[in-house]
């Protein structure tokens, strides 16, 4: 599993860095990108680079893997309505706190939401057959739950690194520390959506929804990702224990 996981790191980072590389590179401000189609399609490029990495990596270790038939498999959906309820409870967990505690920067429109949503399906969810699917399981054949989805969420908050360096990114590159424990928590609650359903379907909805909502609950930039990390791990604490024990 040792070579799955690298394998995979190795061209999720490689496509994503080059076209993300390329537009820091260029200097284009990140509105712009979506008004020309040349660097849209070098974004898009980009991340899809953990999907199209998967796709390979599962091509490349049919033995293993099984090919086309074990990438296909993990995109069926094994319906389960205990898995769905989880994605309602953990996003609204993931969000609460930050209204509770007034971390929200300002609220947009619920339309929003709807909007974004099947384009982070596309750029985001897309992305979870590999990082949950493969990189995930393979680090924690060695090292558990905790340090795998710990670790896990570490390379997806590098993989996120040269975007922070786009002009006018969502994310200031000053908070990137935050965002990365950010990302730790997220990745610590999809884990656990995971192993419970044993289908990378609902991660792909869980973390399209989180970020599909980010217009509308738009959080301030600050220590509140680390608060909002710690009530993600200690809800994925809770239902880990009950799910997987």
């Amino acid at each position: 599993m040792k070579k799955i996981f690298t394998q995979f790191l190795l061209m999720s980072f490689i496509i994503s860095y080059i076209c993300f590389g390329s537009i820091v590179y260029s200097k284009v401000v990140f509105e712009d990108i979506f008004s020309n189609s040349i660097y849209l399609s070098i974004f898009l490029l980009g991340c899809l680079g953990p999907f199209i990495s998967s796709f390979i990596v599962y091509i490349s270790n049919k033995e293993k893997l099984g090919g086309m038939k074990g990438f296909i498999g993990k995109l069926k959906i094994i319906k389960s309505p205990k898995n769905i309820v989880l994605i309602p409870i953990f996003l609204i967990a993931h969000y609460g706190f930050a209204v509770i505690l007034k971390g929200v920067y300002r609220y947009g429109s619920i339309i929003d939401f709807f909007r974004y949503l099947p384009m982070m399906f596309v750029i985001l969810g897309s992305q979870e057959i590999g990082w949950r699917g493969l990189l995930q399981p393979a680090n924690e054949e060695k090292n558990g739950f905790w340090k795998s989805s710990i670790t896990t969420g570490l390379f997806w908050s590098l993989w996120f690194l040269p975007l922070i360096y786009i002009p006018h990114f969502i994310i200031l590159p000053q908070f990137y520390a935050q965002f990365a424990a950010y990302l730790v928590g997220v990745s610590l609650l999809l884990t656990t959506l995971y192993k419970s359903s044993g289908s990378i379907i609902y991660c792909v909805i869980l973390s399209s929804s989180i970020f599909a909502l980010s217009p509308v609950i738009v959080l301030k930039q600050g220590f509140i990702l680390v608060g909002i990390a710690l009530i993600d791990a200690i809800v994925a604490s809770t239902f880990k224990d009950k799910i997987l024990n």
